[in-house]
């Protein structure tokens, strides 16, 4: 379902946009979060990206049992979030990037393409 907002909340979402391309505190835990990892560094970036994806892996199963149970366990999928968080904040610091960098330009690429009228579809390059 594709969402349209009122001048007011395109506003809204400008400021935001700009007050996240000020704010620190994505780098913040980045820093703090370096602090726990522990890894081989001789293939950190293939152990980072399979960490990454189980832990995805593990936030998809969260859904898919409340979907069968019909219950929904917002603690259990904020917790593997974490877990994915982690390991987003770990690759992105092996491929010396900051996560603010990265926040930044993925909703300037996501702004774009809403103006161009392109948010839905596929491909990385539309």
């Amino acid at each position: 379902m594709i969402e349209y907002y009122t001048p007011e909340q395109e506003i809204e979402v400008q400021q935001d946009m700009e007050e996240l391309a000020s704010y620190e505190t994505f780098d913040g835990y980045q820093n703090a979060s370096e602090l726990t990892a522990i890894y081989p560094e001789s293939c950190a970036i293939e152990y980072l990206a399979l960490g990454l994806v189980s832990e995805a892996g593990e936030v998809a199963g969260k859904v898919k049992k409340a979907l069968r149970d019909g219950t929904w366990n917002s603690e259990a999928v904020a917790d593997e979030l974490g877990d994915v968080l982690w390991y987003v904040s770990q690759l992105a610091t092996e491929l010396d990037i900051y996560l603010s960098d990265i926040a930044k330009m993925n909703l300037e690429k996501l702004q774009d393409r809403k103006e161009r009228g392109v948010l839905g579809g596929s491909g990385d390059k539309r």
